[in-house]
């Protein structure tokens, strides 16, 4: 009797024990199946597709901020997990034509649902070891093999809401504990503000701007890429005015300074590469009549002997003559700083005339060309050409109104408060 009595006992453990375990799989299986929908589900980097109208505009942000039953989480995990709200709010303007305050707040949800705030948002989650560990560690077991970004975009929500009668950016953090929620908003609001801070025409916050900009140097290229080609048929040919003569002179002269331009800033980055010092870098031939160079190396040199020198016994001698080393040291490397941005001003300068003289030599051209209206060279370049036009009429719509939007947003003061 005893016996079976353990045997059943030992059956039902096992039993339980099976059960637990099968159970937590699922549950596992449940989160990494969600998490990698969200991560599929993500449409990062399309805004500039939103701009057609404003209710296509707003079924598309609904869809990306909250994709419904595909959301980042099941309901069973959002009661879970913790959150933490941060609110953006938009300033009125008195001017008729300025941007609305929805307009503006829609131009911030859209960077904040874009690829390059999420790569900065992951990145300063990553720097630093206790947010990384209290926001992503939590899921960073193998039953869940997504990247960071994905993880981290599966942790928030961005929507635009009505709340006490004016409308606003209300971003949603979510976190295992308080603390993760709480962090997270905090480094959204820190990466968000430091996005609008450090901003540059090269890099564009906006999505819509950023691919018009995009747009246009790849237009430019093509454009210049056909130019050069035109060019170098047109070159075989015989020249027809002393105008032309002479901007074939100037394109020549400035195709050969921009050679010697490359050859001095590739064996610069090669040196650099192989982890050369400034003053290796000083002491290149190609560098050695640039600027001031050359003076302050024979001058380090000059110090370094006397320093090793047996008349250099006095110990204060040689702390003053160590300092003044250190400080030509420094002259040195700021004038090699001047002597490279130069030569890289001097490239772009030269590159640019270049163009210019290219541009005018394809217009004489297509002007003189009995056959240039049926040549499928001049065809591009004009349908190229008119592309580049309006491109930079909407980019130049564009820019003004965002420089505004970043101004009329902020933060709730009580939310931010509250962080």
């Amino acid at each position: 009797m005893k016996t079976a009595l353990s045997s059943a006992f030992i059956l039902i453990t096992v039993l339980l024990f099976w059960f637990g375990m099968v159970q937590t799989k699922s549950e596992n299986e449940k989160i990494t199946q969600n998490v990698r929908h969200t991560s599929g589900s993500l449409n990062l980097g399309n805004d500039n597709k939103h701009s057609k109208s404003s209710s296509k505009e707003d079924i598309i942000a609904k869809k990306n901020v909250y994709p419904g039953k595909r959301g980042t989480l099941t309901h069973l995990l959002r009661q879970e997990m913790s959150t933490a709200k941060l609110l953006y709010r938009a300033k009125k303007t008195s001017g008729e034509k300025g941007v609305t305050p929805r307009e503006a707040l829609d131009m911030h949800r859209r960077v904040l649902d874009g690829k390059l705030f999420l790569q900065h948002l992951t990145q300063i989650i990553e720097s630093s070891a206790n947010a990384k560990k209290v926001i992503l560690g939590p899921f960073s077991n193998q039953s869940i093999a997504l990247g960071n970004d994905a993880l981290t975009r599966s942790l928030f929500s961005i929507v635009l809401k009505d709340s006490n009668g004016s409308e606003t950016i209300e971003v949603s953090s979510r976190g295992k504990t308080p603390e993760a929620s709480r962090l997270l908003s905090q480094l959204i609001y820190r990466a968000h503000a430091q996005m609008i801070e450090q901003e540059s025409a090269e890099t564009p916050l906006l999505p819509v701007l950023a691919e018009l900009a995009s747009s246009l140097k790849r237009k430019e290229k093509d454009i210049e890429e056909l130019r050069r080609q035109i060019q170098q048929r047109q070159s075989a040919k015989p020249v027809a005015t002393v105008e032309e003569i002479s901007l074939r002179a100037e394109r020549d002269q400035c195709e050969k300074e921009l050679v010697e331009h490359v050859e001095v800033l590739s064996v610069l980055k090669e040196a650099r590469e192989k982890g050369a010092s400034s003053e290796n870098l000083a002491s290149l031939s190609i560098l050695s009549n640039k600027g001031n160079l050359a003076d302050f190396s024979d001058t380090i040199e000059q110090l370094r002997k006397f320093r090793n020198s047996p008349k250099a016994k006095n110990k204060a001698i040689r702390e003053e003559l160590d300092h003044q080393i250190a400080q030509a040291m420094q002259k040195l490397e700021t004038e090699l700083t001047t002597v490279i941005t130069s030569l890289k001003e001097a490239y772009s300068k030269t590159s640019m005339r270049r163009d210019e003289v290219r541009s005018r030599l394809v217009t004489i051209a297509k002007a003189t060309s009995s056959r240039s209206k049926s040549n499928p060279r001049f065809q591009l370049l004009e349908k190229r050409e008119r592309e580049v036009l309006s491109l930079q009429e909407r980019y130049e719509l564009t820019l003004p109104r965002w420089q505004e939007a970043k101004l009329l947003v902020t933060v709730d003061d009580r939310q931010k408060g509250s962080q």
